[in-house]
């Protein structure tokens, strides 16, 4: 079931992929050749090294991990038989400066700060900015 799972949440991004990849291909068959005889041979240069730059770009953000934190440790220990004595924020002071932290009842620790709890993987996420659908 979790390999079916991962099949279907890669199918957007191999149809990007090949959206990308059949733009380009038909910008460098249909009208490039043309601007690089009437204009500069620096059009089709410039057109493949932002390709490979775009491209690169949205594999890293569709591949790369965006930072799953573990569930609770034993430094909280203390809470888990009863989740109402947590306190609901805490400031801590990370290089002189102050950050509130809030306690995810669901992983049972305090998150950093940009993390935020997906209700799709129900992990905590460093990073929130292009994980799951």
């Amino acid at each position: 079931m979790g390999r079916c799972k991962k099949c279907k949440a890669m199918i957007p991004v191999f149809a990007a992929c090949t959206l990308i990849i059949g733009c380009t291909a038909l910008f460098f068959i249909f009208p490039c050749p043309e601007l690089a005889v009437t204009y500069s041979i620096g059009i089709p240069i410039y057109e493949g090294i932002l390709t490979l730059f775009i491209f690169a770009n949205f594999l890293l953000a569709s591949c790369m991990d965006p930072g799953v934190h573990p569930n609770g440790n034993a430094d909280q220990s203390e809470f888990e038989e009863d989740d109402f004595r947590v306190p609901l924020h805490k400031n801590v002071e990370i290089k002189g400066i102050t950050v509130r932290m809030k306690w995810c009842t669901t992983c049972r620790f305090y998150r950093p700060p940009r993390c935020s709890h997906c209700s799709v993987c129900n992990h905590c996420i460093e990073r929130f900015d292009h994980h799951c659908p």
